[in-house]
């Protein structure tokens, strides 16, 4: 469905190239290439995290998940969109947050995020769909590279 990008398993080697000023690792459990140069990644997703999220808040409540795990996931997918974000001078960026066989759809930038609700990736075609677009995508449309 999108053979443009190359999907690299990243899980077990920090990003040196790019991240090297943090003073943690940033290891995305896959990393999305729309070339295969590895010169930056287009999207990182993290598998087998809690829920950061809530489907249903009540008026004037936070979306955000109030338990120690939910925490944990928003702290580590926000600082790897921080990292990717701040390496590689973009627009914006997208994360995959997978959690058992749903997923959201994050678009990251400077003043903070759009999170789809979560989905059945086995039953609706929404991720299919978004990295079909993405690969086909012009470079100027899918990162938006700061001048």
């Amino acid at each position: 469905f999108a053979p443009q990008l190359s999907f690299v398993n990243s899980s077990g080697n920090a990003d040196l190239t790019n991240c090297s000023v943090f003073t943690f690792n940033v290891k995305p459990d896959v990393c999305v290439y729309a070339d295969a140069t590895s010169h930056g990644c287009d999207i990182s997703k993290v598998e087998d995290a809690h829920d950061a999220f809530i489907k249903y808040p009540e008026v004037d409540k936070s979306f955000v998940s109030q338990t120690d795990k939910g925490f944990d996931t928003l702290g580590q997918i926000t600082s790897y969109a921080s990292a990717q974000l701040s390496a590689q001078y973009r627009t914006h960026a997208f994360s995959i947050l997978i959690i058992r066989n749903r997923v959201r759809i994050i678009r990251w930038d400077r003043e903070g995020a759009i999170v789809t609700d979560a989905f059945d990736y086995n039953q609706e075609s929404h991720l299919a769909n978004f990295f079909y677009c993405l690969g086909r995508a012009s470079p100027a449309l899918r990162v938006s590279i700061l001048p």
